[in-house]
């Protein structure tokens, strides 16, 4: 469908409204929000949606997508298939780099078979070694401080299912987590810089090596020695989820090293009580991991649509692509893929001509350390002043509330208005201050403005971040369908101004 005919009375000038107005001049400009194409932008995206859709194949056909993965790379060949059907421009998989060794999980059982026989409840974790074949063996509790503690356990771990984690408490849950950000919570002005971070402790001493660290690294090479099972790993949630991440070594042609199970931590605190507590715990276990070295670089999906007068400057949206592999990498971050693709399938559906060109990057390597968007702007300095903004999603499948200014006191006011119709659909805060985590940080700290919004936590950081639990059922489509309408108007409005977006003053903050 392509756009309509623009009335000129849909086109105001509105005032920023919104949370904490910042004066960041005497006169606050006043930025053109064109209405119509917002009403245009609702009815697609709320009337026609394609996040469900997007959602599932991303999740429950091509599932977790590991960096380095085979997930990985039809995640990749898959969302530029997209951008290509929807109409988008310059639709390709870019390589950012070397990374290292993908991994993939492809099989893992086992089972506690003394006191008593049970399930054992876990997943390896990335980048970790197989078994060979099912194993069984006994349950070490090894807490390594120092060498001495490496040598009183040489000569038993042949075998071994070694426990290293300390017991984690598991409390009942007597005060309730909100699903949603209340309006008093959005509206609270956030702490001042430094307030309530004490000082740090326990770090590393000044010149020399780590002594705790070298007695683990020894202990481990004992333990690949003498023939060690597994190593037993706790999750940092209760009520018997699994959470995980990576254990062993990217880099090509490393030994793949001893399997690393996470398990619930209810079981393992079961295990290690235990066995320090003088009863033997039995255990058999089978583990299957494949490394895959054949293309040791990593990839980003990028696509656009190309702007008119101000096509050589850029508005980019973006979200990270890849997962980790507990779940099938549904709010973390199938959620902001879709959010991202869906808004430019609506722009490009109701057939906008924005100013500037506006592209889309889905990364790889963010749970990693922002790899793949770090990479990307240090194989492309020549944009680095053409980028007018960045805006990134990232943290679960609620709604969109607002944005964080990231301590950008020229955007506030850029953002009040952009975002003052869509106060109906609950964004209704524009905060000042710094949020860091994800890929905004890559641009933040080479001084392009870049943002991460604001969302309802629903049960990201209760159940879902980097767990078993992170599936497609876990979602909450018509947040997701929220977020792509506010997205898309907001990227559309950025691309249309006059000037480009304010940068911060001051030295380059590394938040």
């Amino acid at each position: 469908m392509r756009l309509r005919r623009q009335n000129p009375l849909a086109t105001f000038l509105i005032a920023g409204i919104l949370v904490q107005p910042v004066a960041v001049c005497a006169q606050i400009a006043r930025e053109a929000v064109d209405l119509e194409v917002v009403s245009q932008i609702r009815e697609e995206g709320l009337e026609r949606s394609q996040v469900e859709s997007m959602a599932r194949h991303l999740t429950e056909v091509i599932g977790p997508r590991l960096t380095g993965s085979p997930g990985m790379k039809q995640a990749n060949d898959w969302t530029v298939q997209m951008f290509a059907e929807f109409g988008l421009e310059n639709a390709v998989v870019e390589s950012w780099g070397e990374f290292g060794r993908g991994w993939t999980n492809e099989g893992y059982a086992g089972r506690i078979l003394t006191p008593f026989q049970q399930p054992l409840h876990g997943q390896p974790r990335a980048w970790t070694g197989s078994t060979d074949g099912m194993v069984r063996g006994q349950a070490v509790v090894a807490p390594i401080q120092n060498m001495e503690d490496v040598a009183r356990y040489r000569g038993q771990l042949a075998n071994a299912f070694i426990l290293q984690d300390n017991l984690a408490e598991v409390t009942p849950e007597f005060e309730h987590r909100d699903r949603r950000t209340s309006l008093e919570s959005l509206l609270t002005p956030p702490p001042p810089p430094g307030a309530g971070r004490g000082r740090r402790g326990g770090g590393r001493g000044r010149g020399g090596a780590n002594p705790i660290q070298e007695a683990r690294a020894a202990f481990v090479e004992m333990a690949m020695a003498e023939g060690a099972a597994a190593f037993l790993r706790n999750s940092n949630r209760g009520n018997g989820v699994v959470t995980g991440g990576g254990a062993g070594s990217r880099q090509a042609g490393a030994p793949e090293g001893l399997p690393h199970i996470a398990l619930s931590r209810e079981q393992y605190n079961q295990i290690y009580r235990n066995v320090t507590n003088g009863v033997p715990v039995e255990i058999e276990m089978m583990v299957e991991n494949r490394f895959y070295e054949d293309d040791l670089d990593q990839y980003n999906s990028l696509a656009e649509i190309p702007g008119t007068d101000k096509a050589d400057e850029f508005v980019m949206l973006g979200a990270h692509l890849d997962s980790w592999h507990m779940g099938t990498g549904a709010t973390d971050n199938a959620a902001g893929s879709v959010i991202m693709m869906e808004a430019m399938r609506i722009l490009k559906a109701i057939g906008v001509q924005p100013r500037r060109t506006i592209r889309i990057a889905l990364w790889s390597g963010e749970e990693q350390g922002l790899i793949g968007s770090n990479r990307y702007l240090d194989n492309h300095p020549e944009l680095h002043d053409k980028i007018s903004a960045y805006v990134n999603v990232d943290n679960g499948t609620g709604r969109l509330r607002g944005i964080w200014n990231q301590s950008n006191a020229g955007a506030t006011p850029v953002f009040e208005q952009i975002l003052w119709p869509f106060r109906d659909l609950g964004v209704v805060a524009v905060k000042h201050g710094n949020t860091g985590g994800t890929d905004h940080l890559a641009f933040d700290r080479r001084g392009i403005p870049g943002f991460n919004f604001i969302q309802d936590p629903i049960e990201y950081g209760v159940n879902t971040h980097h767990t078993e639990l992170d599936t497609f059922d876990h979602l909450v489509i018509e947040d997701l369908q929220q977020a792509a309408v506010v997205v898309a108007a907001t990227v559309y409005a950025l691309a249309m101004r006059d000037e480009m977006m304010p940068r911060k003053s001051g030295p380059i903050s590394d938040s």
